[in-house]
């Protein structure tokens, strides 16, 4: 990893050796601190005994091997420090890598599981990983991780492909529901507002109702499972599908002209989970399958 120069990352973390002290409360909490972040996050590694370039631009790359006494710091000590994060992590695992077997010296390698609830560090404070350091979780952040085992966590990627010929103009709405978390997701329904033109006007195979605000002209579909649905159990997908139509003529009820949306807007529901909804432009999901995350928000649209 130092001779690839391999970079510190939200799933990444290199530790000196002198992170470690038997003697040191300050350095205990810290490596509560780095470990829990992890739990409390999406998982990842912390490898202690490899030092960093201190400086810009080269901060947050390995420098060296940094390595650690094994008689002063031994792997059951290290585990006895993260074991006092509460609740108890379970799935930890340290892999002791030995640097020199003549001088006993190892680094240690700490694999730290995504867990199912917030863990609290040794200063009785949460933590998250927050790109290349840890930072202190507020209060919806420690409740959003506790819920983890009682609300789905759903993954989408949405995908049109419209006809390119005249004489086949038949094309479709795909929308891939991948369950990522712990929790069956009984439930599922994504809510789609598709612009009139996509490269070419389009229908939509019914139910479909269209609308119209300052954007322009749009279709509003609702895609499910059907009458015969199954839940989508964890590590399992289900994709959603709609047939439409291209190189048609679109006439609206009250004779207005047709103004199409320039982008796509999409809301993804499953069970309690916090629905995802976001618009995307309509470039890349005719070219392949495009990720469905939450858009940011302005400040005055979060405090709305």
């Amino acid at each position: 990893m130092i001779m690839d120069g391999v970079e510190e990352n939200l799933s990444l973390d290199y530790k000196r050796s002198d992170a470690l002290s038997k003697n040191d409360e300050r350095k205990k909490i810290e490596i509560t601190k780095d470990v829990s972040s992890f739990a409390n996050s999406s998982g990842g590694v912390l490898i202690y005994g490899i030092a960093e370039f201190a400086d810009e631009p080269q901060k947050h790359l390995p420098e060296r091997l940094d390595p650690i006494q094994r008689r002063e710091i031994s792997k059951e000590w290290l585990d006895q420090v993260i074991q006092t994060i509460q609740p108890r992590i379970e799935g930890v695992v340290i892999h002791p890598v030995t640097i020199s077997e003549t001088d006993n010296t190892v680094s240690y390698v700490v694999e730290v599981p995504q867990s199912h609830t917030a863990h609290m560090a040794r200063d009785h404070r949460y933590h998250k990983r927050n790109n290349f350091t840890t930072a202190q979780m507020e209060d919806y952040e420690v409740r959003d991780v506790m819920n983890r085992m009682t609300h789905p966590k759903v993954e989408a990627s949405i995908y049109i492909n419209c006809a390119t010929h005249r004489l086949k103009p038949e094309g479709v709405i795909l929308v891939k529901l991948e369950n990522v978390g712990r929790v069956l997701a009984r439930h599922v329904m994504v809510e789609l507002e598709v612009p009139f033109n996509l490269n070419g006007l389009i229908q939509i195979e019914p139910p479909v109702t269209m609308g119209r605000d300052d954007d322009g002209d749009y279709f509003q579909l609702r895609l499910t499972q059907g009458l015969h649905r199954s839940p989508v159990f964890p590590g399992s997908d289900v994709t959603l599908r709609r047939k439409i139509h291209t190189h048609v003529r679109i006439e609206r009820e009250d004779r207005q002209p047709v103004i199409s949306r320039q982008y796509i807007k999409v809301n993804v529901f499953a069970d309690e989970m916090f629905p995802l909804r976001t618009k995307l432009e309509i470039a890349p999901v005719l070219a392949g399958w495009t990720p469905v995350r939450n858009q940011e928000l302005r400040p005055e649209e979060a405090i709305a």
